[in-house]
């Protein structure tokens, strides 16, 4: 800023000074023209009022004057320059002459080609007996011009003194005026480092004064606003570091902006701010999920696997275009999870083998008993060991869906395995009088990419759910169809039907709506558990549309 004012203060002066120089050179041109005009004037009197026609008329004239004598005819007759006056042109069309001539004598100033320089001339007209001669004055322009020539050599060395006392008085003054500037600067500086002091108002500019006073209470209440900041600040490092949860932080362009203790242990990784969210990781879910995030604005939550640990991660995008990623330790409920699924699953195979022999063992009861009562309750055992054997096969089935890694798929036609369905539960079905009809589009068409074991568990559970909960002598339809690329099934009945207060819940394990009635028709509580286990483990997307007592109807869509 010094070096501004000192520069705009020296070009303001050169300025002024050219200014000045210029005008004074043409006011001093102009006023030394007209006296020279007036000096011609006054010789040209003389040399008119005192003419004659001796010989010697033109020779006593001073060396800067040219005087000149031209007759009525424009001849010249008499000249102080010692030409030959043959020689000259006829001056009866000069300027100079004409005005003479016309009784309006005026000077001129142009080139003189006899004495090689520019002149200015002037002519009076002198009476001669019965005509008239023009005695004609002229002199050296250069002789006007030497005198301004003599002052720009003054001039210029006032004007470059005043240049110097101009940018020394700049220098002092910017000095003066930026010095409480500059203790300003410090001031701020100090502010930025944590450290502050006071700038007394002392200066002789009372505007000055003023400014200094309002920078001190803004200063001060800077300072007050940085401490709390980095208070603030403090306390939030000091919770993010502590809190259980791995917290990720990244711009739009997945640039680290900010990682917790948490997040550095679980991944590994310290002083990634700054670097791309790739260093912290190369599981590709998680880029994903923060690729996703960025581009689409849509958050996700999933599972992580890292090493031997498994994080709940949840990806969500703030308004001011921040990435956050919480990572929440799940690895002792995996554990957990994994521990009960295989008690799960042992449990339900050691039940399995003594329900089966007692079943065996029933059945020759009841084939050797002749006793009435002994009969009955063999057959309410049989009943009874069925239903366990029943819920003990759906348990299995669930059990191997949740633990069995991805099935290999084929493509497998939903016409077939619902034929297949439809003739094992022939019995189920002319039992309750409930008649089971397939509608299919074009049968090679209505098919989907996956292991045929689990089609044949998704149809089975819906249409045997579709028989054991529909009234005597309904109907069940099995719809598959073709719609925008997708691969349609739909189970529905003109049954019972579900209030919708339950329809929230029904794919919860062993939920029941009335279970009386599930116990009386032999139903597990698992099916459509497992229904909706299947659905998730291909993509596919379930629904339900139920009115109590007018039927139900269960949709499942699998995409492209």
């Amino acid at each position: 800023m010094k070096k501004k004012l000192i520069l705009f203060n020296t070009l303001l002066v050169v300025l002024a000074l050219l200014l000045m120089f210029g005008l004074g050179i043409l006011v001093t041109r102009n006023e030394h023209y007209v006296q020279a005009e007036e000096k011609i004037r006054e010789i040209t009197r003389i040399y008119a009022n005192n003419y004659s026609t001796d010989a010697d008329f033109t020779k006593k004239v001073s060396e800067d004057i040219r005087l000149t004598v031209v007759d009525a005819t424009g001849r010249v007759i008499a000249d102080s320059e010692q030409v030959d006056l043959s020689t000259l042109e006829n001056h009866i069309t000069r300027e100079e002459i004409v005005a003479a001539l016309n009784d309006r004598p005026t000077t001129v100033t142009r080139q003189s080609d006899t004495m090689d320089a520019q002149m200015m001339y002037y002519a009076e007209k002198v009476p001669v007996g019965d005509s008239y001669v023009f005695i004609r004055v002229a002199i050296p322009v250069d002789s006007v011009n030497s005198y301004i020539y003599k002052t720009v050599v003054p001039m210029l060395f006032i004007m470059l003194l005043a240049l110097s006392c101009s940018v020394c008085a700049g220098v002092f003054l910017s000095n003066s005026l930026l010095k409480p500037l500059d203790t300003i600067r410090v001031s701020l500086s100090q502010i930025g480092r944590g450290s502050y002091s006071q700038i007394p108002p002392t200066t002789d500019d009372e505007d000055i004064n003023r400014m200094l006073s309002a920078i001190n209470d803004i200063s001060v209440r800077l300072q007050d606003s940085m401490l709390m900041a980095r208070g603030e600040k403090e306390k939030l490092d000091y919770i993010l570091n502590h809190i259980s949860d791995g917290i990720v932080v990244t711009d739009k362009a997945l640039q680290v902006v900010l990682t917790n203790r948490r997040a550095e242990s679980i991944f590994g990784v310290k002083e990634s701010v700054g670097r791309t969210v790739k260093v912290l990781t190369a599981n590709q879910a998680f880029l994903d999920a923060m690729q996703d995030c960025a581009e689409k604005q849509d958050g996700s939550i999933f599972q992580l696997n890292q090493g031997s640990e498994w994080y709940l991660c949840t990806v969500h995008r703030t308004e001011n275009d921040l990435l956050i990623a919480v990572l929440t330790d799940i690895t002792a409920t995996k554990d957990g999870e994994k521990v009960r699924l295989e008690f799960f699953a042992n449990a339900s195979h050691e039940l399995k083998t003594p329900l089966t022999t007692i079943k065996g063992f029933n059945d020759m009861i009841t084939l050797e008993a002749k006793d009435g009562n002994l009969q009955t309750y063999a057959g309410r055992i049989d009943r009874e060991v069925t239903r366990m054997l029943a819920l003990i096969d759906d348990m299995l089935n669930l059990s191997q869906l949740e633990t069995a890694p991805a099935p290999a798929q084929t493509d497998v036609s939903l016409s077939e395995v619902a034929a297949e369905v439809v003739d094992n539960l022939k019995g189920l079905a002319e039992s309750r009088h409930v008649t089971v009809a397939i509608h299919a589009d074009e049968p090679s068409a209505v098919s989907v990419l996956a292991a045929r074991e689990h089609m044949y568990e998704l149809i089975k559970n819906l249409t045997e759910n579709a028989i054991r909960y529909n009234n005597e002598g309904g109907h069940v339809d099995i719809t598959l169809t073709r719609s925008r690329g997708d691969t349609v099934l739909t189970v529905s009945d003109n049954g019972i039907g579900i209030d919708a207060e339950h329809q929230g819940r029904i794919f919860e394990r062993f939920y029941r709506v009335d279970k009386s009635r599930s116990r009386a028709t032999g139903g597990t509580g698992l099916g459509l558990a497992i229904v909706k286990h299947i659905c998730e483990l291909y993509g596919a997307e379930i629904s339900i549309r139920s009115k109590l007592g007018a039927g139900t109807t269960i949709t499942v869509v699998f995409g492209k």
